[in-house]
Parts: structure tokens; sequence; C-alpha cells
């Protein structure tokens, strides 16, 4: 690429030499204000230039008296000061760029305000709700926004979508692993899950397994869960251990496997202990997430610990999130199961199963007492919707 500067006492002057050297394939880097009039760097695509030189025989260059001499991409990376100038040309092409964008969302916002009033309400109602930006337009448009059961049939959607899991994990047993980011609550999860088994069955068909070695006390905190039911911890380290563990207990009606918290960037996240590996290839892993968790960062949480094979989710600390929009988003668009939910510190009552209509009722509850969507419309008229919605 040849990037040459050209000065001239007028813009229009300027742009006239920018186009007898380049033609309409110049690209504009930056313009300025000089003394003596105005200043433009261009540049040419290497592809446009050979055409060029293929069509006239000869480089391309012009006499004009008023463009400084050419300087070339390798002696621009080569020199200090030409480096740091193309770095913030760079810079400066990519807000514009970022600018343009927010300005024709928010126009665009606004031009449907205007010309669809009731398809605007349809999506604030959604966003107020905590409905991720994507999916709101996505409920709006499958239904006629001008009719008066437009809200009842995207509530419709939104339940059809929704996928339960119908089968109670307690009844159907087997070989259960908890598995999550740090700090989601799957040690006390596994304690009510352990609680309502034994109240249902005997404690020596249960067998709990941990294979957290990490925090301080984690094991401890399971063990005492179990002392209280009579049902004992076995503890493994390695995948060899669990596998011998999950061979010696197989006749128990159901094993739950306590798993160590890891963030959803580990690196190491592929090489936990129960994620399919040949041996474990019958343990159901279950993603715990926290109901009060940012869409944006359990989006990046799923699509992590998704390389685990997820048969499902338990969601927890739903007592403590303003609000169930971003969690029906995340589970809608990932199509990921929902099992449990669990709403509070208190074993084994605070364990819900899952009812897709009431989750939904519950996000609308909450969402009337939140009053984001209205204090934020003048980002949404800036195009700042889909960022704000997504962050929360």
């Amino acid at each position: 690429m040849k990037i040459k500067r050209y000065f001239a006492p007028t813009m229009r002057l300027a742009m006239n030499l920018v186009r007898e050297e380049h033609g309409d394939d110049a690209v504009i880097l930056s313009t300025k204000d000089v003394e003596g009039g105005v200043e433009i760097v261009a540049a040419l695509d290497p592809e446009a230039l050979q055409y060029q030189e293929e069509q006239t025989g000869q480089h391309t260059g012009s006499g004009s008296t008023y463009h400084s001499p050419e300087v070339s991409a390798s002696s621009v990376v080569g020199g200090g000061e030409n480096s740091q100038e193309l770095a913030g040309m760079a810079a400066e092409i990519k807000a514009v760029k970022a600018m343009l964008e927010n300005q024709l969302s928010g126009l665009a916002w606004g031009q449907t305000a205007q010309n669809d009033p009731h398809k605007i309400e349809l999506i604030k109602k959604l966003l107020q709700l905590g409905i991720g930006w994507n999916l709101s337009q996505k409920l709006v448009e499958a239904v006629d926004a001008n009719s008066p059961q437009a809200w009842s049939k995207i509530l419709m959607n939104m339940e059809h979508d929704l996928l339960v899991e119908e089968r109670d994990i307690i009844e159907r047993g087997g070989i259960v692993a908890l598995v999550g980011p740090t700090g989601v609550g799957k040690t006390t999860t596994i304690a009510k899950i352990a609680s309502r088994f034994v109240m249902r069955n005997a404690p020596q068909e249960l067998a709990l397994i941990t294979t957290d070695c990490y925090k301080i006390g984690a094991q401890a905190q399971l063990k005492t869960f179990a002392d209280l039911i009579h049902v004992p911890v076995h503890v493994a380290t390695t995948q060899g251990e669990l596998y011998a563990l999950l061979a010696s207990l197989k006749h128990k009606k159901m094993i739950l496997v306590d798993t160590a918290g890891m963030s959803q960037r580990d690196l190491q996240l592929s090489q936990q202990l129960t994620s399919g590996h040949e041996g474990a290839s019958n343990v159901r892993n279950y993603l715990v997430l926290s109901a009060a968790t940012q869409l944006n960062v359990m989006t990046d949480i799923v699509d992590s610990f998704g390389q685990m094979g997820l048969k499902g989710c338990i969601l927890t600390k739903v007592d403590e999130a303003l609000q169930l929009g971003n969690v029906l988003t995340l589970l809608i668009e990932a199509q990921l199961p929902i099992t449990l939910l669990s709403s509070g510190q208190r074993v084994p009552e605070d364990l819900d199963a899952v009812r897709s209509r009431e989750l939904i009722d519950r996000a609308i509850v909450l969402g009337h007492q939140t009053k984001h969507v209205s204090q934020n419309e003048q980002a949404f008229r800036m195009g700042m919707g889909k960022e704000i919605t997504n962050a929360q």
C-alpha cells in the first residue's frame, strides 16, 4: 500500500488531486487543516495500484506541486514517528466507524419508533424484563405488533422456546455431577438434592463424591451435610480414582459428584474429571448458574462449560436476582434445559422444580420493579441498546 500526503488551498482542490492521482480507488486516511490550506493523507489499495500499472505501463505518479513525497508502507512500519502516526490514524478510523454505527442504530430506533410505535413498545417491555436485545427483536418480529394479543403471543412463544427437563432429577437417579464456576452454590445444591433423596429413599441408596481439592473447607462442608443424613463422602483427586469409585458404587440408585469450581476461562477446564472422557460417559453434567449474573458473563460460561457435554442447568440465587430476563435469554438462545431452581440457603427447603410459565411470571414481576429501560431511553436513541441490555 502506498501512502501520500496532499496539500492544497481548499478541500475541493485537495480531493481533486487525490482523484487525479488514484481515481475512485483511493482510501482517505485523514484530513486536517494546516497553515495555508488543508492536508489529506490518502492511500491506494495494492490490487488497484497493480491494475493501474498494468493499464498505464508505468508506476503511478503525479507532478503536482501540492503533494508530499510518497511514503511506502514498509518505511512507515520501520519509522518511529510515521509508525505512531499510522497507528493513530487507524485508531481514529476505528472510532469514526463505531460512532457511525451507533448513530445509524439510533436513527433506526427513532425511525421505527415513529413509524411503528407498537413494535417499539413491545421491545421496551421485553427489555424491561431483562430480555437480551437480539432475542427481544426476534420475539417481536414473530408476531403482529398491532394486534391486541401481541404481548400474550410473545409470552406464549417464550414459554414454548424455554426447555424444561420434565423428569425429576431425583426420581431419575443415576450419576449426576454439578459443574460450574466458583461461588455459584454447587456444594449447597448437592446437599439439598441429597437431603431430598434421603427423604424419599434409604440413605444406603445414595453416594456422595467430591473432586474439590482446591477450595479450603469444601470437603468439610459437604461432609458436615453428609453426616446429618448418614451418607458417607468419597474423595477423588484423579480421574482414575473417580472411575474406580464409580465402578465400586454402581449399585447405588444415585451418585452425586461435587466438582471443583473453575473459571470459564481456565485452560484446564477440558480436563475436568467429569468432562465426558472414557469411563465417565454415563455421568450427567448439570451446569450450576447464579441468576444474579450478567447476560454476557452467563453466555461466556455456557460456551466454555459446554465442551463438557451439559445435560441441563440448575439455577441458584434466584432470590438475589434483580431480573430474570437474562436467564430466560440465555436458556432460550442456548437451548439449554433448566432442571431445578434454588432460591435460598435452607436445606432442603429452598429447592424447587421448574415450571416455565411460573419462571416467566416471576421475571415479569421483577421487571415491573425496575425502571432501567425508561432511564436508558436516551442511550437507546444513541444506538447503545444492545450493549446496555447484554451487560445487565
